[in-house]
């Protein structure tokens, strides 16, 4: 038995709004640290589409399939940068911010719950690998959030989860 198509499809108009809703606010970024990582949470959340159409059509996805990573495209801009230039930087989109962790929030919980509602070992494992991409969106956008806005909160967070890289 496969997935079933409400599931897939309320997993393919999530992502697509996540990527309207990154791909938008992207355009109108000054920053570039703020606009790369709305980019690439963007094109990801396409590249997660795909995947879901692939799996739609009973098509099996590659056991070595890897997301981009966010933070290594997001370290090498920062890294473009000196010092005294990402001091300039202001607390720029900070409501996209905050709004696009909601986002992530919302989304993972619902693939959580269509985890939990599926009896469907296949369909338990598919929600929970964009579970766990949703929460790998969450702590890039969290990240990025806490440097600009909140340094003492960034410091705090668990060492895992905390760009290191980004202590200036």
């Amino acid at each position: 038995m496969g997935i079933k198509n409400e599931s897939l499809e309320l997993a393919i108009s999530l992502e697509e709004k996540g990527h309207a809703y990154y791909e938008k606010h992207a355009e109108n970024a000054v920053n570039p640290l703020v606009k790369k990582v709305l980019k690439s949470l963007g094109a990801q959340e396409l590249d997660h589409v795909e995947k879901i159409k692939q799996i739609a059509e009973g098509k099996e996805i590659e056991e070595d399939y890897e997301p981009s990573d966010i933070e290594s495209e997001v370290k090498e801009v920062f890294e473009e940068f000196s010092d005294k230039e990402r001091e300039g930087w202001k607390e720029e989109n900070v409501d996209v911010y905050e709004h696009a962790m909601e986002l992530e929030k919302d989304i993972y919980q619902v693939y959580e719950r269509l985890a939990e509602e599926t009896d469907d070992p296949k369909e338990k494992e598919f929600f929970e690998a964009l579970m766990e991409e949703e929460d790998k969106h969450y702590e890039s956008l969290q990240n990025v959030y806490y440097y600009f806005t909140r340094p003492g909160d960034w410091f705090a967070q668990e060492e895992s989860k905390v760009w290191n890289w980004m202590n200036m």
